[in-house]
């Protein structure tokens, strides 16, 4: 499933052009991290894999309101979507080792646990996917945006 280190390819999806999220923010993954498949990855993949050891801590990467918390067991496992509210994304955290420990409607920090890194769903190794959606947001209109960029950014500050 993971072929190592992050692609800037799209592989035919159509990203939405960047715009513009807040500079400062919290890498997802608190302890180390190996970057996998990216955007793209050949395969339609629509964020970043994060691989990590199972039970580091998922953190919010921005201030937001908790719009879903779900599970999907062919898909994104143990999964949440935060609407940032500084910036004009959704932000959506997948494979989380147990139902996130936030609920709907309630506000979030940048920084603050939201779960632990997991491989529940469709998924053959401990990582977080993380996905970036313009507004609308996540399947409601909204389109995919590259996030690597500002894990990138986000993970220099740590």
């Amino acid at each position: 499933m993971f072929s190592g280190i992050a692609t800037a390819s799209t592989g035919g999806l159509s990203p939405a052009s960047p715009s513009p999220a807040p500079a400062k923010g919290a890498f997802p993954i608190r302890g180390s991290v190996t970057w996998g498949d990216g955007l793209g990855a050949g395969r339609g993949h629509q964020g970043q894999d994060l691989l990590a050891k199972c039970t580091r801590p998922v953190v919010a990467a921005q201030t937001g309101r908790v719009r879903l918390v779900d599970y999907q067991a062919d898909g994104a496992g143990n999964y949440a979507v935060i609407r940032g509210t500084s910036s004009k994304f959704d932000y959506v955290y997948m494979h989380m080792l147990r139902t996130p420990e936030i609920r709907a409607g309630q506000l979030v920090k940048a920084g603050q646990r939201i779960g632990l890194v997991g491989s529940t769903g469709r998924s053959t190794a401990c990582h977080l996917h993380f996905e970036m959606w313009t507004r609308p947001g996540w399947y409601r209109g909204g389109s995919v945006s590259n996030p690597t960029p500002y894990l990138r950014k986000w993970g220099s500050a740590r």
